[in-house]
Parts: structure tokens; C-alpha cells; sequence
């Protein structure tokens, strides 16, 4: 269910809930993966975080994975591609090579042998010369970086199988409300495809602000409002931006 937290999720006290700056934090990201970056939000801030979830994608499985047994390497770049693989296979015993770390400890829970080679997609490609082929690039519909063709390019063995689709979903009404009122939103986006999605769903008229993860991802936003890149194209940093956005 999208929408804002649980009241029993929520302290009940007004001004431990509410930053001096009276933002709200939009999540656009599927359910699991907002409520987690919630989490880490809150857990950075030292409290709770007024917040609206609205997906603006959800993730389903295709079920078209090869026998993994005939791969040296197992790459990821998200956890949900490691979420869709285990619906069908073991990666117990694998080894597997990851973009970020959070993927790699995902992959490492379920049993494989899981290293993170970079926190974006040309960061991994700069650091495999070592990977061991053949290897199963396990992704997405849409997949940004065009990971499988730089490793190509350096003579690694690499096949690609889509293992689950990112299906768009419109924004909630409760959603749109907060977009259509006057108090400010602080939206974090982690892919260029989802604020091409975001922006898609205007009018906006509440004071914006996007946190953008990469400039890949700023360069794709298009409407009014004001635009701040983290640090780097990781969670943590991301974290760290929206709560230095939301409190004072």
C-alpha cells in the first residue's frame, strides 16, 4: 500500500515530526525500496520523517533466467535483479560481481560470493579486468550505462539476461496533492528514467526540490524547481543530501 507511513510508524509529537523547514519527502522508488531509503533517511536524521510513498514503477519478474551453473561470474546492478534471480535459482556458492555495495551485501545474504566493483556502472567497468568469464549480466527492461557493451569493448565474455520488467504506475492522488499544494517537496530520484516519469505527471505547482543522484539523472529534469546532485551515485550519499535538505 503507498501513501504515507503507518500512524503507528509516526511519533505523535508535532515537532519531532515536522522539520523547522516544513518539507515532505516524496519516495518514488517501488514500495520496498522506498520504505528502505526511508529508514536510512530517518536513522541519519535521528527521527521521523514526514513522508508520502508513490511509486512511479513497480518491478516484475520475467522468469527468463539461464542456468547459472554455466557462468564464471554472475553480474548485478540493482537488488532487484538479484531479488528476481533467487525467485528461481540459488546463488549460493556463486560468485558474483556487483554495482554497489548494497547490492553486493544483498547477493552475499542469499549465500554467493558477492564483491562490489564500483559504485556506477563506469566505476565497475574500470575495475574488472579481473572478472572471471564467462559472466551473466542479470538486469532490467531498462538498463542505463550499457555495462555489457564497456566489457565487451575489454574482451570479457558477457551475455545478458532481463530478468525483470520496470512497469510505470501513475503517482497517488494523495500524491498529486502534495505536488499540487504550496508547502515545499524534497523528491529524491536515482535514474534519469524516473524523473522523465516524475515530470510526465505535472502540473507541479509546490515549491520542488529534486535530489538527484547522478547528473545523468539532473540532466533528464526539465521542469521548474530546483535541482541538488549528491555527492556521489550512492545511497548513503543520497541519504545524506534529502536529510540536509529536510532539516536546518
Amino acid at each position: 500500500m503507498t501513501g504515507q507511513l503507518p500512524p503507528e510508524a509516526i511519533s505523535d509529537k508535532p515537532d519531532d515530526l515536522m522539520p523547522l523547514n516544513e518539507s515532505t519527502l516524496l519516495l518514488t522508488r517501488p514500495e520496498a525500496q522506498s520504505r528502505e531509503f526511508l529508514l536510512r533517511c530517518e536513522t541519519l536524521a535521528g527521527r521521523k520523517l514526514p513522508a508520502v510513498i508513490s511509486p512511479l514503477m513497480r518491478i516484475e519478474p520475467t522468469g527468463d533466467t539461464p542456468d547459472l551453473g554455466r557462468y564464471a561470474t554472475i553480474i548485478f546492478t540493482s537488488g532487484n535483479a538479484v531479488r528476481s534471480v533467487l525467485r528461481h535459482q540459488s546463488l549460493k556458492g556463486r560468485a558474483v560481481a556487483t554495482v554497489g555495495e548494497s547490492t553486493a551485501k544483498l547477493a552475499m545474504s542469499a549465500g554467493a560470493d558477492a564483491q562490489a566493483l564500483g559504485e556506477d556502472v563506469e566505476a565497475f567497468a574500470r575495475n574488472a579486468e579481473g572478472l572471471k568469464g564467462p559472466s551473466l549480466f542479470c538486469r532490467g527492461v531498462y538498463s542505463r550505462g550499457d555495462l555489457a557493451e564497456k566489457l565487451r569493448d575489454q574482451n570479457h565474455s558477457v551475455e545478458e539476461a532481463v530478468v525483470y520488467d520496470q512497469v510505470a504506475t501513475p503517482l497517488s492522488d494523495e500524491a498529486r496533492q502534495l505536488l499540487a499544494g504550496s508547502s515545499r517537496v524534497v523528491a529524491p530520484v536515482f535514474s534519469p528514467r524516473t524523473a522523465r516519469l516524475m515530470a510526465a505527471q505535472g502540473p507541479i505547482v509546490a515549491p520542488l526540490t529534486i535530489a538527484a543522484m547522478s547528473q545523468a539523472v539532473a540532466a533528464e529534469w526539465e521542469l521548474p524547481g530546483e535541482v541538488v546532485v549528491a555527492r556521489a551515485p550512492e545511497s548513503q550519499r543520497m541519504a545524506e543530501l534529502v536529510v540536509s535538505l529536510l532539516l536546518p
